[in-house]
């Protein structure tokens, strides 16, 4: 448990150090100082309102009217003040921990975003559902963190405070307040202690729960085509009754805590009265000497046992930090581990250089060696049976592929545009699928939509403003013509097209590579459509083996005619 404890500490101090770092650092001292000033405010007006109990009560035993009246006044007085001081406080807090959450939110997404960490961290399998961690976790690290803050310093003041009330009545009140905190603390640890895994696993089986049903919403035409609703309420009931079972071992360990913390918390009701009633009755002390004595104990006691009181929130708040910890040192390796494949920049041409691409968990070999150059205006059509290594060298030339060796020469990202077999097209209005075209009038946008026949389409949905959950009404076919219109629209220097035209007819692809073959971009294309070798210059063959070969498409041209003339009438 040391050791664990310790791997959070550290944890915690990794996520939560660079904010007080950070450009809002100032703001956050301002603050952080306003909060201090009102739990000092708080706590002063609660010893103050102990001393107020004890003269109320000592009046009201001596049947004093006078002074009843008067203490009962400076009572409402000092719970107006104090009602004002602490929503004050609770507003400060929530203004602090939005703004913590906020910043700490755009970090993590920063870091996942930033060299291709997300894709990294996906493909390595190193930490589960990497968004729940961002969204839900750092929202309760940040609230959570700030509370439990405000509650250690909350009670150090109120200990502070209240040591003189306690000791001036018999110093064995603090004496006793202390050393059962502490019983109580240690006993409440040895109860609890493995509730920190079993939130930490909780997390994670609600996380892949909820994951579960994402995919079945956005699988839901291909489910309801394979009629495939029952195995999806087996894999959805699977994942519930795991997250089950793990909840009821918390509540078996919680009642276990709630038996000792119950009795416990029962029992600060009587210690300060077997200390003081007798000193009362001896004549030592005043009446409401005793009142205030109980008053000033329970809060000492509670201020003394945070971990009693808070331990399944402690637990909860543990597994949330190893999570966000996790995810923090995966998304550092991820950015500061350099590719085994190195990625040159040249503006120039697109080459590579004694590439050789392996798989990378069993190292099997999919390209051996590859050596070739793709200068400006060359047009290049990759090819042949080994659909992993085609994969692998698109992936290697974008600069995220883990296994191999050599070197892959292409311009910079800004010049190249790499076009997926299922393109990425977001919801919102039809117009922001052209993002990168912004700036561009709506004449050049909708010529662009015409030329690649997705005008039809348009109309169907009402234009550039229609705005539509585009991935689950279009087609693949027509998110593949909307991405060729984009790629029009932007005309960048290179582009990379892997099966960009799959779920397109022969006659349309090769419609829309006509249209690419009129304009200066070079592009270098993943297709199995022979008829597409008229639109480029080299085809490069990839065998199951490894091997490839590279060859001018004219020649392959030639052979297809001669075989065809060959072909009986």
């Amino acid at each position: 448990m040391k050791g664990t404890a310790g791997n959070v500490w550290s944890r915690f101090v990794a996520i939560a150090a660079p904010f007080f770092r950070s450009e809002r650092r100032w703001r956050a001292y301002a603050l952080l100082a306003v909060l201090a000033v009102l739990l000092l405010a708080v706590s002063g007006l609660n010893v103050v309102n102990s001393f107020v109990n004890r003269f109320f009560m000592t009046a009201v035993e001596r049947r004093q009217p006078d002074r009843f009246v008067y203490f009962a006044v400076v009572y409402v007085a000092v719970f107006a003040a104090s009602t004002v001081v602490s929503v004050f406080s609770t507003y400060v807090e929530a203004r602090f921990g939005l703004m913590w959450r906020d910043w700490l939110t755009r970090r993590f997404i920063d870091k996942y975003l930033n060299n291709f960490a997300y894709y990294r961290v996906k493909t390595a399998e190193e930490v589960d559902n990497p968004d729940q961690r961002i969204a839900e976790d750092v929202r309760s690290f940040a609230s959570t963190t700030l509370g439990f803050a405000l509650m250690l310093v909350n009670s150090t003041i109120t200990v502070v405070a209240f040591l003189g009330v306690l000791w001036t009545i018999t110093p064995w009140l603090f004496i006793v307040a202390a050393g059962y905190a502490a019983f109580g603390s240690v006993s409440t640890f040895l109860l609890g202690r493995k509730l920190i895994g079993l939130d930490n696993l909780q997390l994670k089986k609600e996380a892949d729960f909820r994951y579960q049903l994402v995919h079945l919403r956005e699988n839901a035409e291909s489910i309801s085509l394979l009629g495939a609703e029952k195995d999806e309420n087996v894999r959805l009931g699977r994942r519930l009754t795991t997250a089950i079972d793990n909840f009821k071992q918390i509540i078996f360990v919680n009642r276990r805590i709630g038996f000792f913390t119950a009795g416990y918390n029962y029992l600060i009701q009587l210690l300060p009265l077997l200390i003081t009633a007798p000193m009362y009755i001896r004549g030592e002390i005043e009446f409401g000497e005793v009142t205030q004595s109980q008053m000033a104990f329970n809060t000492v006691v509670a201020a003394f046992s945070l971990v009693v009181v808070q331990f399944a929130n402690i637990s909860a708040y543990a597994a949330v930090v190893t999570r966000l910890g996790s995810l923090w040192e995966a998304l550092d390796r991820a950015a500061k581990t350099p590719p085994p494949i190195k990625v040159v920049v040249d503006d120039s041409k697109v080459a590579y250089d004694h590439l050789t691409l392996r798989t990378p968990k069993e190292g099997r070999p999919l390209v051996k060696g590859l050596s070739l150059e793709v200068p400006a205006g060359r047009r290049l059509l990759i090819d042949g049976p080994n659909g992993a290594g085609k994969t692998a060298l698109v992936r290697a030339t974008l600069g995220i592929w883990e296994g191999g060796e050599g070197r892959v020469i292409r311009p910079a990202r800004a010049r190249v545009l790499f076009l997926p077999q299922r393109p990425y097209i977001s919801p919102g209005p039809l117009r922001d699928q052209l993002v990168p075209a912004k700036g561009v009038d709506d004449d050049r946008l909708l010529e662009a939509l015409r030329d690649v026949t997705f005008g039809p389409i348009l109309e169907r949905f009402g234009g550039l403003d229609a705005d539509h959950d585009w991935p689950n009404v279009l087609s693949l076919g027509e998110q593949q013509l909307l991405a060729f219109a984009r790629l029009l629209l932007t005309r960048p220097r290179y582009a990379f097209l892997d099966e960009a035209t799959t779920a397109l007819d022969p006659e349309r692809a090769r419609h829309v590579y006509d249209l690419l073959s009129r304009t200066d971009m070079t592009y270098i294309s993943v297709a199995e459509h022979h008829s597409l070798l008229d639109y480029h210059d080299d085809l490069l063959e990839l065998h199951e083996d490894g091997t490839w070969k590279l060859s001018p498409t004219a020649e392959r041209v030639a052979e297809a005619a001669g075989a065809a003339a060959r072909q009986p009438a």
